[in-house]
């Protein structure tokens, strides 16, 4: 079980007002701009404890939300850099390729947020695990976009589109690279980023 937290309906005003994604970051500052107290500060309490309970408290909410919107036709995509409201039907333009491991991430970050224990019982050694867990994550995240960015790029030079198989990718390849040799006066440049897109796709291929 879990109380209900009264940022819920806030949130999700703002979710549907806002023409963007946004920020955890972004979300809090929104919110005690608009005269909400996430977050009281404690005698000898680190900055970092305070950014933790702050964090907790409108995780919770965003969960919530997630779950009020179970059957609504519309989902929350939650992640620290992400928070987007977005029509159940498109869900596949926002993540192309949804991974299980994301899936089971995400399941695992709403059962912590949603029970209040975890809100109680952490401590400061507690904050700088999961402060730790956090870059750690953050940092795949980045690396693992990096590589979904010089994908979708090297497609493009290839003329195809992201749903392109290995055999399409291979044969746009082949055809490319006997227009544009420059032993048959074909502009070398060219040449070397089909060549070098080739090569990432066939370095990224799942």
């Amino acid at each position: 079980m879990f109380s209900d937290n009264p940022l819920v309906l806030t949130i999700l005003n703002e979710l549907r007002q806002s023409d963007e994604s946004l920020s955890l970051y972004k979300l809090i500052k929104i919110l005690e701009k608009q005269g909400y107290v996430l977050a009281d500060q404690e005698v000898d309490e680190s900055s970092q404890m305070m950014l933790f309970r702050k964090n907790f408290v409108v995780m919770n909410a965003l969960y919530q939300l997630k779950l009020n919107l179970i059957d609504s036709g519309f989902n929350l995509f939650i992640s620290s850099l992400k928070i987007q409201l977005i029509p159940e039907l498109n869900i596949d333009t926002l993540a192309p390729a949804v991974r299980s491991s994301d899936v089971q991430a995400d399941a695992a970050l709403s059962d912590y947020y949603l029970n209040w224990d975890n809100f109680y019982l952490t401590d400061e050694q507690g904050v700088e695990k999961l402060l730790s867990g956090f870059w750690n994550c953050f940092t795949k995240y980045h690396q693992s976009h990096h590589v979904d960015d010089k994908r979708l790029d090297s497609l493009q030079v290839l003329g195809l589109e992201s749903s392109a198989s290995w055999k399409d990718i291979q044969q746009a390849y082949r055809q490319l690279i006997t227009v544009y040799h420059p032993d048959k006066g074909g502009d070398s440049l060219k040449f070397i980023k089909i060549r070098e897109a080739f090569l990432i796709l066939k370095l990224t291929r799942t």
